[in-house]
């Protein structure tokens, strides 16, 4: 019976997931303003991550701390927030905008699972002078990456991935020349200060808003995976250097918000050439001129036995037009004679 239970839990958790996944309705209500309450709720559900990974490893005595135990809570507590959305009435899109917030948390413990790796490594043999070329070539990616966010601030919708491959490039050398390493800390192991909690706090809640700006701005054409893909990897790419970069720059943050959001609604407008085109009343006074100065004429030329010649069509005086119509006027005798020659067939028989 425990058993049939779970399963039947398990299923009902999937049949959520696939109804949130399904969304016929491809067009997103802006104008509604349920629409932005998931907004609220995954920069809610990233502090509530940062904060329970604060606490545990204040709560916990030092010699008790696990980074595997910090890891659960964080993560736990980060997936009852979001798991499903706060949806208030019948908001068009809410599902095909909460599709790409949804992961925001769970990139947030990922950043935190990967500092935590810098410092499982310490070696005793590093020097001072190997840490600090390390910690320039850290910094000046760490620049890199906030230049091409900005690059994407600018132009939020574009189609050309060129920020994304430098904010790739940019993690792929912090990878392999990573920081210098200290024992005993980390996100998930170690008992920050007061001045260090606040840090962590504040950048969950910069990194949420960044993120947050950029799905809004940006978001899927469609409700499938593959959209909604491409979706999260350019907002991840865009707002991840708020996670690592020197404190003193978290204010970017606020400019990179506000050129988002003035970039997505400024109207964009089409370059024509000039077109030389008169309005309705000068082209009727125009025509109005022409039929005074030349009305059309029609002259009939007076030789019907003239031999057979093409229909001809001729301008006179600029404006006027001329038909030459010999055929036409032939035809017309001709079928004058037939119908007298008819009425008399028709006399006769009578008196027959």
């Amino acid at each position: 019976m425990l058993r049939k239970t779970h399963t039947m839990r398990l299923s009902h958790i999937a049949r959520e997931l696939t109804a949130l996944g399904a969304d016929d309705d491809k067009s997103i209500d802006y104008t509604a303003a349920g629409l932005y309450i998931p907004a609220a709720q995954t920069i809610f559900a990233t502090i509530v991550t940062s904060a329970v990974s604060v606490l545990t490893c204040w709560l916990i005595p030092v010699g008790a701390i696990s980074a595997v135990r910090t890891l659960a809570l964080t993560t736990t507590a980060g997936l009852l927030v979001i798991r499903r959305p706060i949806n208030i009435g019948n908001t068009k899109g809410i599902n095909t905008i909460f599709s790409a917030l949804r992961p925001c948390c769970f990139i947030y413990v990922s950043c935190l699972v990967l500092e935590q790796l810098v410092h499982t490594c310490v070696s005793d043999e590093s020097t001072y002078e190997h840490g600090y070329v390390r910690r320039i070539i850290y910094h000046c990616n760490m620049t890199l990456m906030t230049v091409s966010a900005f690059m994407r601030s600018r132009t939020p919708r574009s189609e050309s991935d060129l920020p994304f491959l430098i904010s790739t490039f940019a993690l792929l050398v912090i990878a392999l020349l990573p920081p210098p390493a200290l024992a005993l800390s980390g996100p998930l192991c170690s008992p920050p200060t007061l001045a260090v909690a606040s840090e962590r706090v504040l950048r969950a809640f910069m990194f949420a808003c960044v993120y947050v700006t950029l799905v809004y701005c940006a978001a899927p054409i469609s409700n499938n995976l593959a959209d909604t893909l491409v979706c999260i990897a350019r907002s991840t790419a865009a707002s991840a250097w708020v996670m690592g970069a020197i404190v003193y720059s978290l204010p970017l943050a606020l400019p990179q918000i506000a050129i988002v959001m003035y970039c997505s609604f400024t109207p964009t407008y089409l370059q024509y050439d000039d077109v030389n085109v008169d309005t309705d009343a000068e082209a009727a006074d125009h025509i109005m001129n022409d039929r005074k100065s030349s009305p059309p004429r029609i002259h009939m030329r007076e030789d019907a036995r003239s031999a057979p010649r093409p229909l001809a069509l001729q301008l006179m005086n600029g404006n006027s037009l001329t038909f030459d119509l010999p055929i036409l006027k032939d035809k017309i005798v001709q079928d004058n004679q037939l119908s007298e020659q008819q009425r008399m067939a028709e006399v006769a028989a009578s008196i027959l």
